[in-house]
């Protein structure tokens, strides 16, 4: 048996094994990470219509605020976000799924609900995470927790339609970077297009998710882009965006979703960064790159991880002297591969 037929035998063996969990238990708590975006939305959607259609008692809760892009989206209301409206069954929740999060503590608040007796099926696409479910469904090589589902669904029989379509897609659309990052594979290509043809409207969802920013929000991000700095002969960008004027204008850090993109727009840099103050001394930091610079591996020595293009981390520190300590590092890097 060839490691490419045993691989696929063990993920058949896995997928199998949460379609059983599934079936075994009534009241299922669904959650992501803190901030949710497209792919743990999309994703935590799209399983909601497979469980409902077995009967299932289903909440969908999430700690953060919901992007500007998906409201509007068929059944975003789903998802609580407001921990007022994070209800137990009175009997209790006896399984919870929790989608692309590296460790328990990445849904945040909702870790409340997760006691101890209660059976959780992780789902994720991380490299690092630290496989805390009864079970876990890790794939690295997957493009995102939207595609992993789309192969759960698959296998289980249940008739994706538009609706389900729709959510699975805006799930790998949003997280391969409109089919952009190195993440984008032969496998999400051919899901992509299976769900296309199941009814997706590619053309009004890429509208609705890339092209429906208001006039502030554009000003305003014309504002950050015109205050890049740049390092290491160009090799380097940095955005900051403050929290002081999000307030200034209404505006929560997930309307400005994909700002850090706008650093990989310019020819020479390899590698960019997008600096969020969300709390005092406490630098939330996104990061991106081109070629062969892994920003993985920079982001987990600052307690972050992701993937080699796309990643994420932070720093105990004001934004000035965050700056300072990823340039450092970064610094290093380019001086290794010299």
């Amino acid at each position: 048996m060839s490691a490419t037929t045993k691989e696929a035998a063990a993920e058949n063996k896995i997928i199998d094994d949460i379609l059983e969990l599934v079936n075994s238990h009534s009241n299922i708590l669904l959650s992501s990470h803190v901030g949710p975006d497209g792919d743990s939305l999309g994703s935590q959607i799209a399983f909601y219509y497979y469980l409902k259609s077995l009967g299932k008692n289903v909440c969908l809760y999430n700690q953060g605020h919901i992007p500007h892009y998906f409201h509007g989206f068929k059944d975003i209301e789903l998802i609580k976000v407001d921990p007022e409206e994070w209800k137990v069954p009175p009997d209790d929740f006896d399984l919870s799924i929790i989608f692309e999060c590296t460790s328990i503590d990445r849904i945040g608040d909702v870790k409340k609900l997760v006691t101890d007796d209660m059976d959780i099926i992780n789902i994720d696409h991380h490299l690092e995470n630290t496989e805390y479910g009864k079970i876990n469904y890790l794939d690295p090589s997957a493009s995102s927790a939207g595609e992993m589902i789309y192969r759960i669904l698959k296998k289980s029989g249940f008739k994706i339609d538009s609706d389900t379509a729709t959510h699975l897609y805006t799930a790998i659309l949003t997280d391969t970077g409109r089919f952009h990052f190195s993440s984008t594979t032969p496998a999400c290509l051919h899901a992509a297009a299976d769900l296309v043809e199941k009814g997706v409207d590619v053309k009004a969802l890429t509208d609705q998710i890339y092209f429906n920013c208001t006039e502030d929000q554009l000003r305003f991000t014309s504002e950050i882009v015109s205050k890049m700095e740049t390092y290491l002969d160009g090799k380097v960008c940095f955005l900051t965006l403050r929290d002081a004027q999000l307030q200034e204008r209404g505006l929560k850090y997930g309307d400005m979703e994909g700002l850090v993109e706008w650093t990989m727009r310019i020819r020479k840099v390899q590698v960019g960064a997008l600096f969020k103050d969300t709390k005092p001394n406490f630098s939330k930091i996104s990061l991106r790159s081109a070629g062969n610079v892994d920003v993985c591996k920079v982001a987990q020595k600052f307690s972050g991880g992701g993937h080699f293009n796309a990643a994420g981390c932070h720093i105990d520190a004001d934004l000035e002297t965050a700056k300072n300590t990823l340039l450092e590092a970064l610094e290093e890097i380019f001086r290794d591969d010299k």
